[in-house]
């Protein structure tokens, strides 16, 4: 069987997280990756955790790195210079590390696909700045967000702007790809980790924008809680719209007329007591029992499983999830391609097991051919993309190929609005510029129109048949469908994949449910805190003792839009090569366990989970967030190694603390963590968070602020990356909108036009795209097939 990415080459010379996963992701559908390392070898072979059957084994590389092969290369002598430099003659794709300038890759090979991915990227504001996961999350927004109010912000678990860095990068390069495919010419593809992670932030920042309202841990805005079960913690959503069927679900139906609880508004005031009566009720139900009943009853629920349930999760096992590559376990795909799916061709490489020939590679040497493309045309122009979505993830892929040139028809019904633009919920005024909702609030909510940038908005009433054959004729001229509803949706429209490739026999459908079209609870609804739960992140993400905790907002949505544009991306290389189109199914849990493959591993092997410790961990200390002047503000300090230890105390003015014996080694200030907090807190509570950050920075400590939106908003590093762009909406008014972390050097993506009116295109799409009479787009438009307003009942 053919894969998607058959013959491609690529010399992955990365030494990071990110770089490691957006190559093993290349491998995973048919590229075939040499990784080169030095003769110690990549320095993730030396990253916890470990394998307890062989404890030389890194699983971090384990999971970063199977499909690949290794080659030492010795960058010092002459010999090795010159194999590098054969190697990037011959390659499509080249991961680098930083300091190996891409300019002089592209002068070397100028039809490769350079990759740079750096934490702070190489100039700008902060490219001396220290990087690890805490410092990225203090700084995206995100762990302003997480845990209780009054405590310190978690930053989460494992090392997730790193995989999101890598999934973006993967991203560039399947866009650099195809627009390859017709110039012939490469390009550099940029990616900061810290970029990435602000990308994955947008909303409460994007509020601030539109309103100056900065988002706290006080704010209760979702409408969310746990109960612990019999064996585990059940995450709990309770729209009003379902208040009934709760109760019933429950066996609370006294409960649905209680004054304490009837009145939205009053029963949010009444929460704690509310999750009290619930957790009396179903402390000894198993948590899937629970979970199934609720989601039976269309209440989004989920388990927080821990890592190692998922190793005999029933649904997981139903999907045949877990795979064996040389007898050792590893994760399933992150998406599901039908004609090109993955293949694990072997394990992880070990050091140095392939022999370079120079003159081998120097014969396959790359060479551009003739363009025939203008080179200002955005690298996806000329593709048409249809989007069934609501709310985050698949709206997300679809703004991604946007970005990129495609045009993006964002289809709705007008009893069947994007939740986005309005749900069944009472309109809130944080949604809205100056937190007016104004005559069109569908066409005001930041959540919306932040992600639906450059696309159209058609408007039809799926439950007629007008409707529906209108929707059949876009999809004639069509590349891409996407759609993020439960499964079994385009099937109820007539448009199961079968029926659209009678339609179009080369479109690509890529669906994004959230567990998958199969196993038992392929049809559960999901949010991403509750997807959250169900990957096992959760479960490693509390304080001591303490319940899960999310990454708010909503973290794996965004994820899950990565993930699916990069599948869509992959089908279309494919596509590009052969013609055929397929069908994409990305489950968005399985995907995002990705981030956490090399603990659920351990997990697997081991039967014991990672014990929660807030912010704690076992490589680094101090590695916290400590308080700041001012309320509920937080600077985190990360001492990745005795050298910035040792800074630290220097930085503080108390050098005696890196020789006291409480604390002069790792190991001592593990044991001595909690006295170490203190005497660190002490010093920062009275001080300007930010500048605690550039002081110890400036030492080489690694910190940063805990920013909340006003932060991010006004952050001096992303204004140098043009993250945000100014444009001008018809009804919300001029306001700056988050771009994408996805630097590519001679076919950038851009903000070109803000996101549609509600039904603004629909005359737009009858005339110019469908070219239909005059008759027919007058009998269409007048009918009950279009609107320009969303029925009243919808």
């Amino acid at each position: 069987m053919s894969k998607a990415l058959d013959g491609l080459r690529v010399v992955d010379f990365s030494d990071t997280l990110a770089g490691q996963f957006c190559a093993r992701l290349l491998a995973d559908f048919g590229a075939e990756i040499t990784l080169i390392e030095p003769p110690e070898g990549s320095p993730i072979r030396r990253m916890p955790p470990f394998s307890l059957a062989d404890p030389a084994l890194s699983l971090r590389f384990w999971h970063l790195n199977t499909g690949k092969k290794s080659v030492v290369i010795d960058r010092t002598s002459a010999g090795g210079q010159e194999t590098l430099e054969a190697m990037l003659c011959g390659a499509d794709i080249a991961l680098l590390p930083e300091d190996l300038d891409p300019e002089k890759v592209m002068h070397l090979n100028p039809a490769c696909i350079a990759v740079c991915i750096s934490a702070f990227g190489c100039d700008g504001p902060l490219k001396e700045w220290r990087g690890p996961e805490i410092v990225l999350q203090a700084l995206s927004g995100m762990m302003n967000n997480n845990g209780a109010y009054g405590r310190e912000p978690l930053y989460g678990v494992g090392e997730r702007a790193s995989f999101a860095a890598g999934q973006a990068a993967y991203i560039g390069i399947m866009t650099a790809l195809h627009e390859r495919h017709s110039s012939g010419l490469g390009q550099i593809v940029a990616i900061d980790a810290a970029e990435t992670a602000a990308a994955m932030c947008f909303p409460y920042v994007m509020r601030h924008i539109y309103n100056g309202s900065i988002h706290t841990r006080q704010d209760q805005t979702i409408p969310a809680g746990q109960v612990k079960c019999r064996d585990g913690w059940v995450c709990i959503w309770i729209y009003n719209h379902r208040w009934r069927a709760v109760c019933t679900a429950l066996d609370l139906l006294p409960l649905e007329t209680d004054p304490r609880f009837s009145d939205p508004q009053v029963r949010r005031a009444n929460w704690d007591t509310l999750y009290e009566i619930i957790q009396d009720k179903v402390a000894n139900w198993p948590a899937e029992d629970l979970v199934d009943r609720l989601q039976k009853a269309q209440v989004i629920a989920a388990k927080a499983y821990r890592p190692s349930e998922q190793i005999h999760n029933r649904h997981l096992n139903g999907r045949h999830y877990w795979e064996k590559v040389e007898d050792r376990l590893i994760l399933g795909p992150p998406f599901r391609l039908s004609a090109t799916p993955r293949v694990v061709r072997s394990g992880a490489p070990a050091l140095g097991a392939l022999k370079i020939d120079p003159a081998v590679w120097e014969a396959k040497s790359r060479q551009p051919r003739q363009s025939s493309r203008s080179s200002q045309l955005p690298p996806l122009d000329g593709l048409r993309v249809i989007e069934i979505t609501t709310a985050w993830a698949g709206p997300m892929a679809g703004r991604v190929l946007a970005y990129f040139g495609a045009q993006s028809i964002h289809v709705e019904s007008p009893n069947r609005v994007n939740s986005w633009r309005l749900n069944k919920e009472r309109p809130n005024p944080i949604n809205f510029p100056d937190g007016e909702p104004g005559s069109r609030p569908f066409d005001r909510s930041f959540l919306f129109n932040s992600q639906n940038v450059n696309k159209l908005s058609c408007i039809l009433n799926l439950k007629t048949e007008e409707g529906r054959s209108t929707l059949r004729r876009l999809v004639a001229v069509a590349d891409i469908l996407i759609c993020n509803f439960r499964p079994g949706t385009l099937a109820k429209l007539g448009l199961d994949y079968e029926s659209l490739t009678a339609i179009k026999p080369d479109i690509i459908v890529a669906e994004l449910p959230a567990f998958g079209g199969s196993g038992p609870m392929s049809g559960y609804a999901a949010l991403g805190p509750t997807m959250e739960m169900a990957t096992g992140m959760s479960a490693m993400m509390a304080y001591p003792g303490g319940q899960p905790e999310n990454s708010g907002p909503s973290y794996l949505d965004p994820i899950g839009g990565f993930n699916a544009a990069a599948a869509i991306l992959t089908a279309l290389h494919d596509r590009d090569r052969t013609g055929r189109g397929q069908y994409v199914e990305v489950p968005q849990v399985e995907a995002a366990m990705q981030f956490i493959g090399a603990e659920l591993l351990l997990a697997a092997e081991s039967g014991v989970d990672p014990l929660p410790d807030g912010n704690r961990v076992a490589n680094m200390s101090p590695h916290d967030a400590f308080p700041a002047r001012g309320e509920d503000q937080w600077v985190v300090i990360a001492a990745e190694n005795q050298v910035q230890w040792q800074a630290l105390c220097s930085a503080i003015g108390h050098p005696g603390l890196a020789t006291d014996p409480r604390f002069s080694d790792l190991a001592a200030r593990k044991r001595h963590e909690t006295e170490l907090t203190a005497i660190l807190s002490e010093w920062t509570a009275v001080r300007n968070k930010h500048a605690v950050a550039r002081l110890l920075q400036y030492a080489g400590v690694a910190a940063a602020p805990v920013a909340n939106a006003a932060d991010v908003a006004s952050s001096t590093y992303l204004a140098h990356r043009g993250f945000f762009t100014e444009l001008d909406h018809p009804d919300a008014g001029r306001h700056r909108y988050p771009g994408l972390p996805i630097h590519l050097s001679r076919t950038p993506g851009s903000q070109r036009r803000p996101a549609p009116q509600f039904g603004g295109d629909n005359r737009y799409v009858l005339e110019d795209i469908l070219a239909l009479p005059a008759l027919e787009i007058a009998r269409v438009s007048a009918g009950d097939v279009m609107a320009t307003v969303p029925f009243p009942d919808g």
